[in-house]
């Protein structure tokens, strides 16, 4: 039309940036759950540097160009990260003054049910979306919340593992998806 202006959005895409975020901190995680290492710390770190801001870096950026469920899902797991740490920090190191009780075994418990639960109804959005990489990542992801409510031990580290290490997949593959070395490598909605 006369007058009328396009724009096109040109910037990069920040998924990947938010399944490296997710993906290395569940693989140190599942690392640590499976007693491979007790670093805590490194951990810890982690999750609030990985698995916190590179997924709410992930989520505004996201939040932008106008995805809500890739801002909503980055979003809300940067705050579970955020959180998580926060317990671990409040719990051993202390915060604000000295040490806080642990969570009580049932605390954690509803805690990661919780997070199991909203893990689930997005896991049902990513069918939706058709890209297997990110459904078997959820999948992992839910999995990871109800073993390690349920189970917890070596299987709740292994499938955390795996979480991390489909993430950083998902990551990778988008990338080299995106600059065309890759022909969807699980990416692509079915039928491309």
């Amino acid at each position: 039309m006369d007058g009328e202006i396009t724009i096109k959005d040109t910037t990069a895409s920040p998924a990947p940036l938010g399944f490296f975020g997710l993906g290395f901190a569940a693989t140190f995680l599942g690392l640590m759950v499976m007693g491979i290492f007790s670093d805590a710390v490194m951990v810890i770190s982690t999750a609030i540097f990985l698995g916190g801001f590179a997924q709410l870096f992930a989520s505004f950026e996201l939040w932008k160009k106008g995805d809500t469920f890739g801002a909503s899902a980055f979003g809300a797991f940067a705050l579970f990260w955020f959180s998580w740490a926060f317990i671990q920090i409040a719990t051993t190191i202390g915060i604000f003054g000295g040490v806080m009780e642990a969570m009580s075994a049932s605390a954690g418990f509803w805690y990661l049910i919780i997070w199991g639960i909203i893990a689930t109804l997005l896991t049902i959005v990513t069918f939706k979306i058709g890209l297997k990489a990110i459904v078997v990542t959820f999948i992992l992801l839910d999995l990871t919340f109800f073993s390690l409510a349920f189970i917890g031990g070596m299987i709740a580290g292994v499938i955390t593992l795996l979480l991390g290490l489909a993430s950083l997949y998902t990551a990778v593959a988008i990338i080299m998806n995106e600059v065309g070395k890759l022909n969807c490598p699980g990416l692509c909605p079915p039928g491309e």
